[in-house]
């Protein structure tokens, strides 16, 4: 090896400093990336827009983006947020495009149920009953329904804080709208959800 080369660890670099690399040209960088972020992004995009093939095209476009984009991102900011906000502002187009605008509510991928593929969940592990088990596939159920009738900006920001955790002020920069909006969608975004389950003949307490 040559004394006088670096070598990079991509996989020990942030984000942030990857942006930077690529700004200077380095490819690698780039990829390194997209191996990085690709399949959650698809997941996000899914979630979003509810088509396969709809979430991939979003996101190979929003690397594109990303990749035309470099030289203008911010060190400062955080580059997780910066490329949320591309992923969903490709939704909206997908939306604006392909799909009939649907009503103005919006839907969850609310976490129904934290019990790992084993069947635990976590913390104590006490088997469910099959009827337990047949109930809350009934909930999940109808919540799928529920969610298809969502308009597409309350499901993006169920999906943007209880899927991916994001704080109001993350979401509000996403989104580009301000705080109060972002909790009065959350808010109308939820009810609707628990209306959903009661309307099949559920408690609210089972979302």
């Amino acid at each position: 090896m040559n004394p006088g080369v670096v070598v990079v660890d991509y996989r020990q670099t942030s984000d942030e400093q990857l942006m930077a690399s690529c700004a200077e040209g380095d490819e690698r960088a780039f990829e390194e990336l997209v191996n990085r972020h690709q399949r959650w992004a698809y997941r996000f995009s899914w979630r979003m827009v509810r088509n396969n093939d709809a979430a991939w095209d979003i996101t190979q476009q929003a690397f594109v983006r990303v990749y035309q984009n470099v030289q203008s991102f911010r060190q400062d900011c955080s580059f997780s947020t910066w490329f949320k906000r591309i992923l969903y502002n490709l939704s909206i187009d997908y939306w604006r495009t392909v799909h009939r605008r649907t009503e103005t509510e919006y839907q969850d991928e609310i976490a129904i149920d934290n019990v790992k593929a084993d069947g635990h969940d976590g913390l104590c592990y006490r088997p469910l009953s099959p009827e337990k088990l047949a109930r809350r596939k009934e909930v999940a159920q109808v919540l799928e329904d529920a969610m298809e009738k969502l308009s597409h900006e309350h499901r993006t920001i169920i999906v943007l804080r209880e899927v991916e955790g994001l704080s109001y002020e993350e979401i509000a920069e996403v989104m580009a709208c301000p705080r109060g909006t972002v909790m009065s969608r959350l808010h109308h975004a939820r009810k609707k959800l628990v209306q959903a389950l009661q309307s099949a003949g559920y408690q609210g307490t089972e979302v």
